[in-house]
């Protein structure tokens, strides 16, 4: 948007001759007040001679739009509307035309003049819906988005404020923060739009949305008394709120997931698995989940399922120094000793100091007679790389597809320390 002190720096100001004191209608000129004048693009200076009633009411209509505070706003405000009494359907038609031709800074420039030369609920209305067009050609809804959308926002309330309980105002206001989310302030706007609307289509309309805004409210409640049931260890209370909540929102995946990880602290490990694979059936996937899962294959003898949803759950989040450090506890108690090093080294190169991760050490030290020293890093090279290197190091291949990206471990000489 273009600032004030910008977009006023092309107005000089002058005074009528004293002969041109009069009265046009209501309106009595004054040549005490000074009067802006636009500068033609260019000029910096006029001639008394090129002073015109065009250039007079523009220098006017700028002020209008940009500084609502000045001294003199009300009278030029008079005089652009006792010089042309329909300048407000003109310039309102053509900002519309602007908009449409995408000159966006004077589109602005001419709606916010229509909005403070005769402001009603319409031109408040017209004026936030084209800042939201604004924010809607940043697709990215980066900066430009945000920055237009709160214009929306606050050119609203300014309406709502000076015009109170304005029907299309609460409307508008009201399905405007529902689209941006604000469910509860959405709430609040639409009961106020209730109270004063009219009887029709539109009532009955945002009867329909209220009632469902009512439910997810509802809704939201019950899931998330459901978590904090589930923190204090009130699994049975937070299962019967889910239940609820899971009959009117079947594919709501975070029901599923409470009320999978709800059972599981109750030690219902075979519905709590079914819960969780309700998650993964509706199309969500995280490393919880899968872990989740995979303490309940693990409690009902599914060890290599187990190991399996580890290794899903790895891949979704493979920092993790707990599934990391799981899996490789899982694998050394079954004597898999190459793998329980392969998943020990990627936790000891997140964190080597993890208490965990040491004993874990001891385990495997005791377990296998080596000693441990620096960890292992591991690389990815191209195999045409390797191929071209003359001196290479000692490396292990882990892939057998030719053309394949290849995961290459270089280890430390043991006998360091």
């Amino acid at each position: 948007m273009t600032q004030p002190n910008k977009t006023l720096q092309d107005l000089v100001y002058i005074r009528l001759p004293s002969s041109f004191e009069r009265n046009l209608g209501d309106f009595h000129i004054d040549p005490s007040i000074e009067i802006p004048v636009q500068l033609p693009a260019g000029k910096d200076s006029l001639e008394s001679t090129e002073i015109s009633i065009e250039l007079l009411v523009a220098g006017m209509l700028k002020i209008i739009a940009f500084d609502a505070e000045h001294k003199n706003f009300g009278y030029y405000r008079d005089f652009v509307l006792a010089v042309q009494s329909d300048a407000t359907k003109e310039l309102n038609l053509a900002a519309i035309s602007q908009e449409q031709k995408e000159n966006y800074n004077f589109a602005e420039e001419l709606f916010l003049t229509v909005n403070h030369l005769a402001p009603m609920s319409e031109t408040f209305i017209n004026l936030a819906t084209f800042y939201s067009k604004r924010a809607s050609l940043d697709t990215s809804k980066g900066t430009a988005y945000d920055f237009y959308q709160q214009k929306s926002m606050e050119t609203l309330k300014e309406g709502v404020e000076l015009f109170g309980d304005d029907a299309p105002l609460l409307s508008e206001l009201g399905f405007f923060h529902l689209y941006q989310g604000n469910v509860e302030i959405a709430k609040e706007y639409l009961d106020r739009f209730l109270a004063v609307a009219e009887e029709g289509d539109k009532l009955e309309h945002v009867k329909k949305i209220m009632g469902d805004i009512d439910n997810k409210l509802h809704n939201d409640k019950l899931l998330m008394q459901a978590y904090d049931q589930i923190q204090m260890s009130k699994e049975e209370e937070a299962l019967t709120n889910l239940e609820a909540y899971l009959v009117e929102n079947p594919k709501v995946w975070n029901a599923w997931f409470l009320k999978g990880w709800a059972q599981r602290r109750l030690s219902r490990f075979a519905d709590a698995e079914k819960a969780f694979l309700s998650c993964i059936s509706l199309g969500e996937s995280s490393s919880d989940i899968y872990n989740e899962l995979a303490i309940c294959a693990l409690e009902t003898d599914k060890k290599e399922l187990a190991k399996n949803y580890l290794n899903t759950a790895i891949d979704l989040d493979e920092k993790n120094i707990t599934l990391l450090s799981n899996l490789a506890h899982l694998h050394l108690q079954d004597g898999e000793l190459d793998e329980a090093r392969e998943f020990l080294e990627l936790a000891r190169n997140i964190d080597g100091k993890d208490p965990v991760i040491i004993r874990l050490m001891n385990d495997y030290e005791q377990t296998t007679g080596e000693k441990l020293s620096s960890p292992i890093v591991q690389q990815f090279v191209n195999t045409a790389e390797v191929m071209d290197k003359d001196n290479k190091k000692p490396f292990h291949i882990q892939g057998t597809e030719e053309g394949d990206d290849l995961e290459v471990s270089f280890e430390e000489d043991d006998t360091q320390e």
